[in-house]
């Protein structure tokens, strides 16, 4: 029996909360899968990373969200089968990889993007993009192939990390998926933005309007990335370092397991809100998004009427 309040909470959390998230983060990334292949966009290739990174968040939500949905009444699928337990832990954390390493692509991109030597900028392509995306794909569903080994599920039916590998589970996420991605991310992104800051002053040849907003976008998506990563990150080294502990009380681990909740719910933010971060930020992408949403209206509003149709057919003067 709870002693606290934080379970109900958590329950409340996941049934609209979670639900909110399923909604807006499926509807934002369809947006964003519209726009950048719009013709104002699909030449740059950046787009191709944050295209990239929009159905990979559709991937992550509809692969981790409707599980938590379903487990508030019913029984979770992860305690009755070690098989749905392993495949739904491995999949939950590769989809995850994805969308950090297809931002660390797009910062390394429009690092490219920005140098002043054409050798370098060559590196920043369609064709490159395309190639890199699908070797990060392949380096990111083989290299977390040790989660479905020595994942199960332990005798008080939780399905999870135990004994000696909770810990190097710890130490791969917090080298792999917390600190790796987002030093990268901010490596790259203050050497565009530096760049970006010396082509101005020097009076040269500024970077195109839709690239720099490009640039722009994508170091918010840094930001979203590392105050997402640091919490969990965090959260997973304590929960190993306590692992035994045997002499928790109840208050204690539902305190822990509400933590560990909320860590996972910023992880789950980083696959909802880009669309939203755009189109707050970026005005050439807000109105590439009002262009689209007319353009759609416009479509679906001219009707022309069968009669007169046919008689500009048969009297087109």
């Amino acid at each position: 029996m709870a002693v606290t309040w934080l379970p109900a909470i958590q329950r409340e959390i996941i049934r609209y909360g979670v639900s909110l998230y399923l909604i807006l983060g499926i509807v934002g990334s369809i947006c964003n899968c519209l726009i950048f292949t719009r013709r104002a966009y699909r030449r740059s290739p950046s787009s191709i990373y944050l295209l990239s990174l929009s159905i990979f968040s559709i991937m992550f939500l509809l692969w981790t969200l409707p599980p938590l949905l379903y487990a508030l009444n019913n029984t979770d699928l992860q305690t009755q089968s070690v098989f749905y337990c392993k495949v739904r832990q491995y999949g939950s954390h590769t989809f995850s990889l994805f969308l950090r390493y297809a931002v660390v692509l797009a910062c390394i991109d429009r690092y490219f993007a920005t140098r002043a030597n054409v050798r370098l900028r060559s590196f920043s392509s369609i064709k490159a993009a395309v190639i890199l995306v699908c070797i990060m794909c392949v380096i990111c569903t083989l290299v977390p192939l040790h989660m479905p080994i020595l994942i199960y599920i332990n005798s008080a039916g939780t399905c999870g990390m135990f004994g000696m590998y909770k810990l190097s589970y710890a130490i791969y996420q917090i080298i792999f998926f917390t600190f790796t991605p987002p030093i990268l991310m901010a490596v790259f992104s203050l050497l565009t933005i530096r760049d970006l800051y010396q082509r101005h002053n020097a009076s040269q040849v500024s970077a195109r309007k839709l690239d720099r907003h490009l640039a722009y976008m994508v170091i918010t998506e840094v930001v979203i990335n590392i105050i997402s990563s640091v919490p969990y990150g965090t959260n997973l080294l304590y929960g190993a370092l306590t692992y035994y502990v045997t002499n928790k009380t109840i208050e204690r681990l539902e305190i822990e397991a509400f933590f560990s909740f909320i860590t996972l719910m910023l992880i789950y933010l980083t696959g909802v809100v880009p669309f939203y971060l755009f189109i707050s930020i970026s005005k050439p992408f807000r109105l590439e998004f009002i262009n689209l949403c007319r353009s759609n209206v416009l479509r679906h509003s001219q009707i022309v009427p069968t009669n007169d149709v046919h008689t500009i057919i048969m009297n087109p003067r």
